[in-house]
């Protein structure tokens, strides 16, 4: 109301003329800019007349004396003055005198550079203030208004929405004179005065000071009134009505309210300002040519330069910065406030901390969760919440104005991208011819003074868009000045720049590309580009070309500017061109300083990351885009085939090295350039050139990244042979001529040499050696190297089983490129081929200790498995298959797991599992059968009989490498029993490939399981042969090899429910090997054939086996056909094996009790039951009752940990009998004699009982608190009890066991209680209270024993630490009696108790 802002004003008043507070001015600004914005006029004619109180009071108090004040004091209150006009409206204009002296005077302290900034900032929010909408501040308050047409409110009258009514300040045609006639006397006087300067004739000096301070001025009127600078004639714009955006049709009809005078000058000012700041440019950019100097030339002509007045004013950073800004301001500013982006988010976080976020929050949770459950009966349910005032949402008032300022704000923002799109098509659309650029150098400072004056006439053409095309040709040349941070400023305003004429980066390209070619000089200037062949011969004072850096640098940062690479990467031939720009710098770094070459590299490699982040093979259509491709390919080819010859003599060392980056980056552009149109065309010199380079590569630049970028080129072109071949091994195809290519190479042995060599090589870095550090590559080296091993081979799927890979330095790519190129070559070819291939491998894996023993290794692994893989897709039929088993790959494989590190066997895993991989059973027979036989022959097996204990357990080195062995062949097969699958008809790629591209896999007969099928025959031979032999070595001494044996089993095991899930058949009793292992593991314990030693063992490989079924288990029938049997066992185990034994073999014991009670905890919380069937759960819980009658304690206790577990993980599945069960369980221990069991047995409780209904809590307590009160210890009466002496053994043995089922039933119903009261925590439900009465009976000494009074004061000691938060609430609901019970056990004991 007005009499509460009446008070508060003239305490603002006070406060402003009171004192001077220098560092709080921007906070003393926002205050005068609160108290002076616009309200609504009392007392008017017009309904919305805005009137500013404020304003009224302060301007005088600011403006008095102001030129007899310090400059601190005048600045301070200037700057509060700025503050007060910024939404002053038309009140300003009774004020207009005063402010423009106040402005006159703060701009005539030219020596005064606080005071003359706060002038400029002043000036900028009158303009602003006089020439831009804005809404009325009152209309941010939520008001009732008594009718439509008053501003007045309804006293009494809640807030509403759609009652309120905003108003907006709109510009009058007097505050547009106003503000036209400041730009008038402060900008274009100014502007006038540097065109009539002295010093025009090129023999006077120049005042910079005036120069800077003037285009300051200029600055800051743009910031404030480029809303009302236009780019035509305000009525020739109302014309065109139907192709205006809103903001220019708004500012259009404004300034037709204004005098003619007023119309004239701003329908041509913006025009006017285009056109001079171009003209600076033009002078900066002339000094910064060829013509002019460097920075070096004018330290070292300083006499001449001070007789140039342009080359001071183009070496002057501030100028050229505030002429940076300008472009900034006249080409991409509609208005005051630009920063709408910014706001937009303070507004939503102003929304999201104003309005009911977390209730918001939950209605959007609620929303999907309803809407995931897909529920057609919450189909109708109205979830309005959010949706208008009627869902339940309410929104400020002050919220809802300022989005609505903001909106208005953004159409200001997007007038900035409109405006120069209907320019352009004015000018004729994008088809039409471009004018010239109206940028140029030479111009001299007499030029630019004509063209800043007012006497300026312009031709037709020169409209503001040619204006706007040439700014951003002056920002180019910018970009290669030689001060860097003018450099800088400038791109980020070309960048900014091109989003609204992003047109003019098209035209630019070729010009760029003749810089980096150093082919321009013909072009100097041309585009705002210097020369750079012309800058060659140009240096500095230490006979450096450091001019030419300087540019060269600015070229390359505007190519790789986004926008720029956009349009480069349109069409082949634009690519290569930029293709010759990254290739090309090697000559530019022969002749800039050594210094500059890693900062132009570094530029470059940015060119190279944009270009790699946007490639992308298109087709070509044209035959100009076919004709650029075969010209870039063929220069690509080019700088591979010069390699080193081309250094001149007197090159140094680095160029060389650069020259090789070159090379590298060349075949880069070929690997991603290269496609299968490339395969296809007439011209076969093209391709074989390809291949040969790429032979060529891999033979000379042995373990180089150019080797690596090499093979990812032969992985591409091979893939692509492949795909044009389809499904046909054996035939020529189409590709006769590209597979003879390959097909000569890898006929050569020693290329077959050369090619496995660099698969090693082609590892990543070994950070085991060397102290852990990676490859240090130079910039981009790496990414080239991760896009080539990207192309090594096609994408795969494997291994697509739960069995991950196990070798972490195995590379697949290798095994899949090495295949692809044998089954490219032909089969006679690829025969010849593996053997060489194999042979390699042989050598690789008898590699030395060396730094690339690792790699080595790996390769050999990974040849071989390509080859093998290769070799079964030749096969016809079994019998072939078998002699490619038995004569080549066989005998490898034998000689190489022996050698091979047991460190690194787990490469032949995944190699032999790709070689294998989705092949029919029947392929790999043959390895299976071998297998096998190594297994039967080496393996450990138990002698019958045999159970005497040695004194000395100690293994021999011979008998331990033996077990090395062993669990080389224990481990290679689990990777064929992982790779037993159904046999498939289509084994040319995985079954789950048609799966992927949405192919119906059909119900052929090769799904249904016969005895002749192949899965059926190697299932039977494991059953037969390898299923014996396990068993018997369950107690193996090598723990490895138990691992080994364990997995085997689980495998056997898997490998038949596969089969029976796949078929929908069950085998025989006899064909199921799961039951003789799991009869064998559950007889272990029990069983007298095994030695001490032995059993250990055994039992160890039974825990290993569960924890193979819990955690690779994946359907219901593990927990029903392998966990329910052993589960007895699992308990049983952390009992101590009966007999005298030595005390390290009980320390193996204690070892294997560990490790039991952690495969408990798995199986408790194990998720696969709960994909079985009740009856299961029922079975588990049947195995603990049985359990927890154990003698042996700790039994006891790792039943109640298990179903603490077990409980809380299937709460959900469990019915009531079985919860019933659970609880009966638990309470039952809580009395048992071993303090750890109850303990234990008291936490399970403590969950169960936390999440059980509040009825049968209270049921529980109240039988367990009869239970509790009954079971108290009673006084002992000299006179009625008879002395214990005096009694028989029967009467003695008589009360005994009645005062131990005493202390049972204490026991066990003490520590319920107990476990009721710490089940919650943080609550105090009816129960609670009655539980606490009942255990205070029970904490003295003559009522209960120690271990049941330890428990209770326990329980009393944590329910009051965790309720003493809210003790003040609880306290209320407990009675006098329940406090005082409460009170006698927390209290401490004292004297006068």
């Amino acid at each position: 109301d007005d009499e509460t802002y009446g008070r508060a004003l003239r305490r603002v008043v006070d406060f402003v003329s009171g004192e001077t507070l220098p560092f709080a001015v921007k906070d003393a600004s926002l205050l005068c800019q609160a108290v002076c914005s616009t309200r609504f006029a009392s007392g008017c004619s017009s309904p919305y007349a805005d009137a500013s109180p404020g304003l009224d009071a302060l301007v005088p108090v600011l403006v008095e004396d102001i030129d007899r004040r310090s400059g601190k004091s005048a600045a301070y209150r200037l700057r509060c003055l700025a503050g007060a006009v910024r939404y002053a409206g038309s009140a300003v204009l009774g004020h207009g005198e005063s402010i423009k002296g106040a402005i006159e005077f703060a701009l005539s302290k030219k020596d005064d550079r606080v005071l003359f900034k706060t002038g400029c900032k002043l000036l900028r929010h009158t303009l602003a203030s006089q020439v831009e909408e804005y809404i009325i501040s009152q209309s941010y308050h939520p008001m009732r208004l008594e009718s439509a047409d008053s501003p007045r409110p309804a006293l009494g009258a809640s807030a509403s929405l759609k009652g309120d009514r905003m108003a907006w300040h709109v510009p009058s045609g007097e505050q547009i004179d106003f503000a036209a006639g400041l730009i008038r006397q402060f900008t274009l006087t100014r502007l006038d005065g540097l065109s009539s300067e002295s010093g025009s004739d090129g023999t006077g000096a120049v005042d910079l000071q005036r120069w800077r301070q003037s285009l300051r001025v200029l600055r800051y009127t743009l910031r404030g009134a480029s809303g009302v600078l236009l780019d035509q004639d305000s009525a020739a714009i109302v014309s065109h009505d139907d192709d205006l955006c809103p903001k220019e049709r708004a500012t259009a009809r404004l300034i037709l309210a204004a005098s003619d005078d007023t119309r004239v000058m701003l329908g041509g000012l913006r025009r006017r300002f285009c056109y001079g700041v171009l003209a600076i440019m033009s002078m900066i950019a002339t000094d910064a040519t060829a013509n002019g100097q460097g920075a070096a030339d004018r330290d070292q002509e300083s006499q001449s330069r001070i007789g140039s007045p342009a080359k001071q004013i183009s070496s002057d950073a501030k100028v050229c910065k505030e002429t940076i800004e300008l472009v900034e301001l006249v080409a991409t500013r509609r208005g005051a406030h630009y920063q709408s982006g910014t706001k937009k988010t303070i507004w939503r976080g102003q929304k999201e901390l104003l309005i009911d976020f977390v209730v918001s929050s939950q209605s959007e949770f609620i929303a999907s969760v309803l809407r995931r459950s897909n529920d057609a009966s919450l189909s109708d349910m109205n979830l309005s919440y959010k949706d208008s005032e009627n869902g339940g949402k309410t929104v400020p008032s002050a919220l809802v104005v300022n989005r609505i300022s903001l909106t208005n704000e953004a159409l200001a923002g997007n007038a900035s991208t409109q405006v120069p799109r209907r320019l352009r098509k004015l000018r004729g659309g994008p088809g039409s011819v471009t004018p010239s650029s109206v940028f140029s150098v030479g111009m001299s400072l007499a030029t630019v003074q004509e063209h800043l004056g007012p006497s300026r006439e312009y031709a037709p053409g020169e409209t503001t868009l040619e204006a706007y095309e040439g700014l951003v040709d002056g920002l180019s040349a910018l970009t290669c000045h030689d001060n860097i941070n003018v450099r800088g400023d400038a791109l980020g305003i070309l960048d900014f720049s091109l989003t609204r004429f992003g047109w003019v980066a098209k035209r630019r390209l070729p010009r760029l590309v003749a810089a980096m070619s150093l082919d321009d000089d013909a072009l100097e200037g041309v585009d705002g580009i210097p020369s750079c062949s012309r800058l060659i011969d140009r240096f500095n004072s230490q006979n450096k070309r450091t001019r030419l850096a300087e540019c060269v640098k600015g070229v390359t940062k505007i190519i790789a500017l986004p926008r720029v690479m956009k349009h480069f990467m349109i069409g082949e031939g634009n690519r290569f061109d930029l293709m010759r720009i990254i290739l090309g710098t090697q000559k530019i770094l022969r002749l800039v300083p050594q210094e500059e070459v890693p900062k132009i590299v570094h530029y470059a490699n940015e060119i190279f990351k944009q270009y790699r982040s946007k490639v992308l093979i298109t087709p070509r259509i044209t035959g100009k885009d076919q004709a650029a491709h075969a010209e870039s390919l063929a220069f690509l080819l080019g700088v591979l085939r010069e390699g080193n010859s081309s250094n001149e003599a007197d090159e140094s060392e680095e160029a060389v090295q650069l020259h090789w980056r070159d090379r590298l980056l060349a075949a880069w552009f070929i690997l991603t350039s290269v496609d299968e149109g490339d395969l296809a065309v007439d011209d076969s010199e093209i391709v074989g050139q390809i291949w040969s380079a790429c032979f060529m590569l891999i033979e000379e630049e042995t373990g180089q990244p150019l080797q690596r970028v090499a093979l990812g080129l032969l992985g591409r072109l091979t893939s692509l042979v492949l795909v044009q071949r389809g499904s046909n091994l054996d035939g020529p195809g189409d590709d006769a001529d590209v597979a003879l290519l390959l097909r000569s190479a890898f006929t050569r042995e020693k290329f077959l040499e050369h090619f496995a060599a660099s698969l090693v090589f082609d590892h990543k870095a070994d950070t085991e050696v060397g102290g852990g550090h990676s490859a240090q590559w130079s910039s981009g080296i790496e990414e080239v190297i991760r896009d080539s091993t990207a192309n090594l081979s096609r994408r795969t799927l494997f291994p697509f089983l739960r069995i991950g890979q196990k070798s972490r330095n195995f590379k697949l790519a290798h095994s899949q490129l090495t295949e692809s190129i044998l089954l490219a070559i032909g089969r006679e070819e690829a025969t010849a081929a593996s053997r060489v291939l194999l042979a390699q491998a042989t050598k690789l894996v008898d590699a030395p200790p060396s730094e690339d023993q690792r790699n080595s290794q790996m390769t050999a692994a990974e040849l071989f498995s390509g080859v093998a893989r290769a070799s079964l897709l030749y096969c016809a039929d079994d019998e072939e298959r078998a002699k490619v088993w038995d004569e080549i790959l066989l005998p490898f494989l034998n000689d190489a797991i022996l050698k091979m590190p047991n460190m690194y066997i787990s490469a032949f895993f995944d190699a032999v599992r790709y070689a294998i991989h989705s092949l029919p059973p029947s392929h790999f027979f043959p390895l299976l059968q071998w297998s096998v036989a190594k297994i039967e022959q080496t393996c450990w097996q138990h002698e019958t009989g045999n159970i005497e204990e040695a004194d000395e357990p100690a293994v021999s080195p011979a008998v331990a490498d033996r077990f090395n062995v062993q669990s080389k062949w224990l481990f290679l097969i689990q990777a064929i029993l992982a790779e037993l699958d159904i046999d498939r008809r289509d084994i040319k790629r995985p079954w789950y490939t048609g799966l992927l591209v949405s192919e119906s896999r059909g119900n052929d007969e090769t799904q249904s399981f016969t005895a002749e099928d192949g899965l059926g025959k190697s299932f039977d031979f494991v059953n037969q042969k390898l299923t014996p032999i396990l068993l018997n070595a369950l107690g193996h001494p090598y723990d490895k090899c138990r691992d080994h044996i364990s997995s085997c089993l689980f495998r056997m095991c898997y490998c038949h429910q596969k089969l029976v899930r796949e078929c929908g058949e069950s085998p025989s009793g006899d064909g199921d090997p799961s039951i003789a292992i799991i009869d064998k593991l559950v007889s272990t314990r029990d069983s007298n054939e095994f030695s001490f030693r032995e059993k250990v063992a055994a039992m160890g490989t039974v825990r290993k086996f569960i924890s193979c079924c819990v955690h690779w288990g994946d359907t219901s029938r593990w927990y029903h056909q392998f966990l329910l049997p052993l589960l007895p066992i699992t308990f049983l185990s952390l009992e101590n094996i009966e007999g005298e034994v030595t005390q390290e073999n009980r320390g193996l014991e204690s070892d294997l009790a560990k490790g039991y009670r952690y495969t408990v905890a798995d199986i408790s919380s194990s998720c696969i039951i709960a994909y079985g069937v009740n009856e299961d759960r029922a079975m588990v819980l049947k195995v603990l009752r049985e359990m927890s009658g154990q003698t042996h304690w700790q039994i006891r206790q790792a039943v109640a940990h298990f179903l603490r577990c077990f409980q809380g993980a299937h709460k959900f599945l469990l019915d009531n009998d079985q919860n019933e069960e659970a609880l009966s369980i638990t309470i039952s221990m809580l009395a048992d004699e071993r303090r750890e069991v109850s303990n234990a047995a008291m936490s399970t409780l403590t969950g169960i009982l936390a999440a059980s209904p509040d009825e049968s809590l209270i049921e529980l307590v109240a039988k367990y608190t009869r239970i509790a009160n009954k079971s108290l210890k009673k006084k002992k009466r000299k006179a009625q009890q008879p002395a214990e002496q005096d009694l028989t053994t029967e009467e003695a043995e008589l009360r005994a066991t009645k005062e131990r089922n005493r202390a049972i039933r204490q026991q066990k119903s003490v520590f319920l209680l107990c476990a009721v009261v710490m089940a919650n925590p943080y609550g105090l439900p009816s129960y609670v209270p009655d539980a606490l009465v009942a255990l205070s009976k029970h904490s003295f000494e003559q009522r209960a024993a120690l271990n049941v009074r330890e428990m209770v004061k326990q329980t009393f000691a944590d329910f009051r630490k965790t309720h003493q938060d809210r003790w003040d609430e609880h306290r209320q609901q407990l009675t006098q009696e329940q406090l005082e019970a409460l009170e006698d056990v927390v209290s401490t004991p004292h004297y006068y108790a």
